[in-house]
């Protein structure tokens, strides 16, 4: 083998060694909130559906019509042909619903983040980020070559000390946490924006649709430009950038992750348009997944401690091992959780994620729990 190849078969077998290697799951089938895992049909708690969308019939049917009606792909970028007018639609209208001046509809959430942030800032510049920020938000940061200031996690103490001794152009954070669940206080850290003058940017991927006002999601009274994405609450696929218009133009005519890619479908315009239909209309199902949150965390606390504030929820499962057992354990019991290790977590803080979806009833919570207990019991052994 080329010492090339060696190396790399090297670092994964350490991976692996350490218990932080990755599979790829073979899924068949979703039905509903059941996932079709080699022949098995799970109960699925790893999902980020949060509304259910990306299985409605009715929206697969108009994206069916519409794709015979428009073809397959764009064909090019957004800068040559690849924009249509119900993509300039779509932009305005996600630009109204959740209060921002304008908007700019990009291929996915990681590409959006980096493209962002590598993007306005230079080395000639200063950030503070989260220090649980996504990694795209991180990469993003690295690219950039701005110097950057990490402050622990939520604690908007630590990020006033940094600000007092180093001023930063920007302040990057999350309005839910795609780990841990949680969110910063955003009345504090508009405070402080008002007192430092640092641009805000968060990320409210797992917010947006799902929390808030019509889905608008919790950080508006704070945050200059936000992040979502169109993939998870959505149930499509794509990401967007709501900012000010100067922003907007800044990454038409510099953001080389939107500039010098093929732009999403022809079709996908009128997608977003219905899809934010469906969103603004699912009150319903926001109120339902409240609900099923407090019964969740209050079952579920029942056998272990549960950490999470929303739809996101933590079961703290100790080192890198035992989650990965724990997940395998809950499999074995007919449900799929996800099993979140180093790096997507700190080193030694591995955990099973619980992702709830309007889908899911009290029912499958208890089902949740039950399995919960019996895997624990199993791993006793």
């Amino acid at each position: 083998m080329h010492p090339f190849l060696q190396r790399l078969n090297a670092a994964v077998s350490a991976r692996q060694e350490a218990g932080l290697g990755r599979t790829l799951l073979p899924v068949s089938e979703r039905r509903g909130v059941y996932t079709v895992l080699d022949g098995r049909e799970l109960l699925d708690f790893s999902s980020n559906d949060f509304l259910g969308l990306a299985q409605d019939r009715d929206m697969a049917d108009r994206m069916g019509e519409l794709c015979r009606r428009h073809g397959c792909g764009s064909g090019s970028s957004r800068l040559v042909t690849g924009t249509q007018t119900s993509t300039l639609e779509a932009e305005a209208a996600l630009a109204a619903h959740f209060g921002y001046e304008s908007c700019l509809i990009l291929g996915s959430g990681f590409l959006a983040n980096l493209t962002l942030i590598a993007t306005l800032f230079s080395a000639k510049d200063s950030l503070a980020l989260d220090k649980r920020a996504h990694a795209s938000t991180v990469a993003g940061v690295r690219h950039s070559g701005a110097a950057f200031h990490t402050f622990r996690h939520n604690r908007l103490s630590h990020l006033e000390k940094i600000l007092r001794a180093h001023p930063v152009q920007a302040v990057l954070t999350e309005s839910l946490f795609s780990m841990d669940g949680d969110s910063p206080d955003f009345a504090e850290l508009g405070r402080l924006k008002d007192e430092f003058g640092f641009l805000c940017i968060v990320d409210e991927a797992h917010a947006f649709g799902a929390l808030g006002p019509g889905g608008r999601g919790l950080a508006r009274s704070a945050a200059d430009v936000a992040v979502g994405t169109l993939g998870k609450a959505f149930g499509l696929f794509g990401a967007f950038i709501l900012c000010p218009a100067a922003v907007r133009e800044y990454l038409i005519h510099f953001g080389q992750g939107f500039i010098y890619t093929t732009a999403l479908p022809p079709w996908h315009g009128e997608m977003v348009l219905a899809m934010l239909d469906r969103v603004r209309g699912a009150d319903d199902r926001r109120a339902h997944l409240g609900s099923l949150v407090r019964t969740a965390r209050t079952l579920l606390g029942e056998v272990m401690p549960v950490r999470g504030e929303a739809h996101i929820l933590a079961l703290q499962a100790g080192g890198e091992g035992k989650s990965l057992e724990l997940a395998a354990a809950l499999r074995r019991e007919g449900v799929l959780a996800f099993a979140a290790r180093y790096p997507t977590v700190p080193l030694g803080e591995a955990m099973v994620r619980v992702n709830l979806t309007s889908g899911h009833t009290e029912e499958h919570i208890v089902i949740l729990r039950d399995a919960l207990r019996r895997a624990l019991g199993e791993e006793a052994k």
